[in-house]
């Protein structure tokens, strides 16, 4: 098992300069009409993913912009593990992020003064057989949700976006993969409070299951990932993959 540290304080010599980089040159221009600087849209690319500048809307830009997450300080720790034996809530909790041979999961955090801006992220790596109701989300030890500023699903099959939240000690969502389409992306990105920890999972559903079961859980850290704790008809459904936490 090894770790391997990432302080991005090098991307912020790059990344965390004046506010009149809004200014500079239009580096990228989405589908949504938003234009990036290329310093924005190298940022963006890191802290989440190279999908994010391109589905980028001009609402989440200028929150983007009034966060001056640019001018924040960032961390995106990672830890890289070999596939882990599943369904056993047992094992060690990962660092910052935790990768099984068919999925990687990530947490970045970028914090100004009283709050952080959190993106938390599934990667598929093969094309899951199963394509049903999945969860991800995060428990809050210590901060407190100041807003949900997203979640989707992205794959080569297309774009979809989800809001069937929990926020109950953290945040959880349900979403559903799509039936064709590879290369998938889960991502979900809040703003909580400073102070504490914040633990993130994502969990897949091993057989088909319904929205309505996917919310049989709370956000509890003896849980699934330390986040998810799950009951009644979603006992069983969900393979148990470590999670990921960071502090902020």
């Amino acid at each position: 098992m090894k770790k391997g540290v990432m302080s991005l304080l090098a991307i912020l010599c790059i990344f965390g300069i004046a506010k009149n980089v809004y200014a500079e040159e239009v580096y990228y221009t989405n589908q949504n009409g938003v234009e990036l600087t290329r310093e924005e849209y190298e940022f963006l690319a890191t802290f989440h993913n190279s999908i994010y500048p391109s589905i980028m809307t001009r609402d989440m830009y200028d929150s983007f912009v009034e966060s001056d997450i640019m001018n924040s300080d960032i961390q995106i720790v990672t830890y890289t593990e070999p596939a882990l034996p599943l369904l056993n809530p047992g094992l060690p909790p990962t660092s910052q992020s935790h990768s099984t041979s068919a999925k990687t999961v990530q947490i970045a955090a970028g914090c100004v003064t009283d709050r952080c801006y959190m993106d938390l992220q599934a990667t598929w790596h093969i094309s899951p057989s199963v394509r049903s109701w999945d969860n991800i989300g995060a428990f809050f030890d210590g901060p407190s949700l100041i807003s949900h500023d997203g979640t989707y699903v992205y794959s080569t099959a297309g774009l979809s976006w989800f809001n069937n939240l929990k926020t109950t000690n953290g945040i959880g969502n349900s979403v559903e993969l799509p039936s064709t389409g590879e290369d998938i992306i889960v991502d979900t990105c809040f703003t909580v409070t400073r102070g504490g920890t914040v633990y993130g999972s994502y969990q897949h559903a091993m057989q088909n299951t319904t929205l309505a079961n996917s919310q049989n859980y709370t956000l509890d850290i003896l849980g699934y990932g330390e986040v998810f704790s799950y009951y009644g008809n979603a006992i069983g459904v969900y393979d148990g993959m470590n999670g990921v936490d960071i502090d902020v």
